[in-house]
């Protein structure tokens, strides 16, 4: 019977603690990247996939990179949605367009003239400054043909050394970097359409 109570005893403990050790630390703030005025007009139709990022970019973890080169979580902040999820969001927000002209998520549009494929392979902070690089293709809808190619880099630097501070500083870098990128597909659409122009009968 003590066997038993002892026995017991100890499995309420561990559990005890397995529960207190299961729970997540709360952020205390989260941050978005979007929405974003659509400052950019489109004269075509375009899809907009949603980037590829590595898993430390793509969820909802803001990164950090140390003087050795090692990343390591920010603590306390957190991005309110994927971070992949919230630039292609942002991406659509900043391209505007009139009539049939219009910029689509993938999983929602049909057939369109180009399509932008692109991948995020920086969006890290380093000390107070906050980095962003990505890399991009514009291809023709139906051919799938390569038009054109970039890569953008954009910096922010944080108010102040606390991590609220670097975290909206992050948000401004990737804003910026969607920001350039929706004005280099327009400029390159743009120059597809002309030509198209010229060369017709």
């Amino acid at each position: 019977m003590i066997r038993t109570l002892i026995l017991s005893a100890a499995l309420l403990g561990l559990a005890g603690c397995v529960n207190v050790l299961s729970q997540p630390e709360a952020p205390d703030a989260f941050y978005r990247i979007g929405p974003m005025e659509p400052m950019h007009r489109l004269n075509a139709t375009v899809t907009i996939r949603e980037p590829e990022a590595s898993r430390l970019f793509s969820g909802r973890t803001i990164a950090a990179e140390d003087e050795t080169g090692a990343l390591r979580i920010v603590r306390g902040v957190q991005w309110t949605d994927n971070a992949t999820e919230m630039m292609q969001g942002a991406l659509l927000d900043s391209l505007g367009g009139e009539g049939e002209f219009a910029a689509l998520p993938s999983n929602s549009s049909g057939p369109t003239q180009f399509e932008i494929t692109w991948r995020l392979s920086e969006f890290t902070l380093y000390g107070d400054t906050a980095r962003c690089r990505l890399d991009a293709t514009v291809l023709r809808g139906r051919t799938r043909g390569v038009v054109a190619q970039t890569t953008l880099e954009t910096t922010a630097v944080a108010l102040d050394t606390s991590n609220a501070a670097r975290a909206k500083s992050l948000t401004d870098a990737g804003r910026a970097c969607v920001s350039e990128l929706a004005g280099f597909i327009v400029e390159t659409t743009d120059k597809e359409a002309v030509a198209a122009a010229a060369s017709a009968p």
